[in-house]
């Protein structure tokens, strides 16, 4: 018999989209919903939420060479991973795991049936507000990893401008699968539009 399990929940996007925040929110809605711990070798921003493990690089590639990640990457100079045992939470939660394409990818081939959510602002010049003093170089990956990975997605979702409740809603829209969730796949010309401008 086939143990019981809930899909997992891919969300991406870029600094700024609003992933900690509607993860955080979403979490203290339903508590059915858990963020993935994740583990990294970037160091811990300040006032910063979610669930990550901090290590060195050495205890990183320890992890690696011991074949306990399922997947792990490098982004902006820093090991990124998740844990197998990570996964074992899916028995008890609808797990939530904030990671690039590159991770979320390797997810997807492992559980067929994961949720692949790519998350944005209203507009650019709302990205660009919410970044505030964060530097350039993390604005000019974001357009890179959206402009070469948004459209792999299953569902664009808008993080909604001080409206976290109705970006919610529209989050679980995408995983009760209803009829609501159907306007935001990826294969609507009005997302894909959507994407391909965001940035101009």
């Amino acid at each position: 018999m086939k143990e019981k399990r809930y899909s997992p929940i891919v969300l991406s996007g870029p600094s700024g989209s609003g992933k900690s925040e509607l993860i955080d929110y979403i979490e203290k809605k339903n508590p059915l919903f858990l963020e993935a711990t994740g583990s990294t070798t970037r160091k811990k921003r300040e006032n910063e939420t979610g669930r990550m493990n901090f290590l060195t690089r050495e205890k990183f590639i320890e992890l690696i060479l011991s074949d306990n990640l399922i997947e792990y990457c490098t982004y902006n100079g820093n090991y990124y991973g998740v844990s197998k045992e990570e996964f074992l939470k899916l028995r008890r939660y609808h797990l939530i795991f904030n990671v690039s394409y590159s991770s979320a990818k390797i997810i997807k081939k492992e559980y067929g049936d994961t949720f692949m959510i790519y998350l944005l602002p209203p507009t650019n010049e709302e990205l660009l507000r919410r970044m505030g003093s964060r530097n350039l170089e993390r604005y000019k990956l974001g357009i890179e990893e959206t402009m070469n990975n948004a459209l792999k997605y299953e569902y664009l979702l808008l993080s909604l401008t001080n409206d976290l409740e109705s970006t919610y809603y529209d989050f679980m829209d995408i995983i009760s699968q209803n009829d609501k969730a159907n306007q935001k796949r990826l294969t609507l010309s009005k997302n894909i539009d959507f994407i391909n401008n965001f940035y101009k």
